[in-house]
């Protein structure tokens, strides 16, 4: 089986969603399947070499960020070009989905899942299952140590993709976790905003790119000062 490995995120090699399909990878490596290539959309999702490896592939997983409560656009771009290849091309194509996000509830990542479902049901491929993860955004920022729970669970999800030759919905509940916070995670949630631990990570990066004096900025209304 020729398998592919789709990278959405438009930050190519850095993001986070490559680090998954990474470890999805070692998963089916353990099981006894040959490597995949992993291959990053940005970022061009539309050159020829992207979509013909996509149509000659018999079964590709796609990781992708939530953006803005959907897909990145060049997620969105690939598939509108895939789509406009001959129906028999896309029929039967084995598709997976892992998206990946910065909240911690799954109920952000719902929607999604759903839209995935309905553009394989419509383009003809085999639904293979979406995966739900939140809490990813600082993966990238931790050591191996600290995330060796999260590498565990992908690696396991490519093992069982390549046994069972899919994500199964055991596997895509549990990796999901919780829709909603609970009454102590709302409480532990009041307590980070209140104390400003909440904004540690944007205020890191608002200093990094040289505009955390302007984070109250407001040019098309008058700024807001808490």
């Amino acid at each position: 089986m020729l398998r592919l490995l789709l990278n959405g995120s438009p930050r190519g090699n850095d993001g986070n969603s490559r680090k998954l399909l990474s470890w999805i990878a070692q998963g089916l490596e353990h099981a006894g399947a040959t490597t995949p290539p992993i291959a990053d959309l940005a970022p061009d999702p539309t050159r020829t070499a992207i979509v013909q490896a996509f149509l000659q592939a018999d079964e590709v997983v796609i990781a992708l960020p939530l953006y803005t409560d959907s897909m990145p656009g060049i997620v969105k771009a690939f598939f509108e070009t895939v789509a406009a290849a001959a129906p028999a091309r896309l029929r039967g194509k084995r598709v997976a989905f892992v998206v990946q996000s910065g909240f911690p509830e799954a109920i952000h990542t719902e929607v999604l899942a759903e839209y995935f479902a309905r553009l394989s049901e419509r383009l003809g491929f085999h639904h293979l299952g979406t995966i739900r993860k939140g809490n990813i955004e600082s993966i990238r920022m931790l050591p191996a140590k600290a995330v060796e729970k999260v590498a565990l669970q992908f690696r396991h999800a490519g093992k069982q993709l390549a046994e069972q030759g899919a994500f199964l919905p055991e596997l895509q509940a549990s990796m999901a976790g919780p829709r909603t916070f609970g009454w102590l995670g709302r409480l532990g949630l009041r307590i980070l905003v209140a104390t400003g631990l909440g904004n540690y990570y944007w205020n890191t990066q608002l200093k990094k790119h040289r505009a955390f004096g302007r984070r109250f900025d407001a040019p098309y209304a008058p700024a807001f000062r808490p």
